[in-house]
């Protein structure tokens, strides 16, 4: 039987500057996320460790799932002098068992950070 609550979680390297690739996640996310999700609260940017918690309800995301939440945090790597880390959480509480997990809203987030990215970099 499928389980209601589920995490799922990933990192992957970009090439911006944390601050810079930060800065221009959080200025632009209401308007990106419109598709998904027309009610979203950030529930918190915290610039000093460059992280930001997402709780999105609404359109899209209130149909299937109770609670979805994202937390994205973005560190420099430390292994270069260029780049940094995106580090993603989502938690999400299916209204239904029969309800599939939110692979297509993660896919959407992801592609969403590795394009500010490839952005950043022109």
């Amino acid at each position: 039987m499928e389980a209601l609550h589920g995490v799922s979680s990933g990192k992957f390297d970009i090439k911006s500057p944390a601050d810079k690739f930060f800065t221009s996640f959080t200025d632009d996310i209401d308007s990106t996320f419109d598709i998904i999700s027309k009610e979203k609260i950030t529930e918190s940017v915290g610039w000093e460790k460059r992280t930001v918690t997402l709780n999105m309800c609404g359109n899209l995301v209130s149909d299937s799932y109770n609670t979805f939440k994202a937390t994205i945090t973005v560190t420099p790597r430390e292994d270069e002098t260029d780049g940094s880390r995106v580090v993603w959480t989502v938690e999400y509480e299916k209204i239904r068992r029969d309800i599939g997990d939110p692979v297509w809203i993660i896919d959407i987030l992801i592609n969403y950070l590795k394009e500010t990215d490839e952005y950043l970099c022109m």
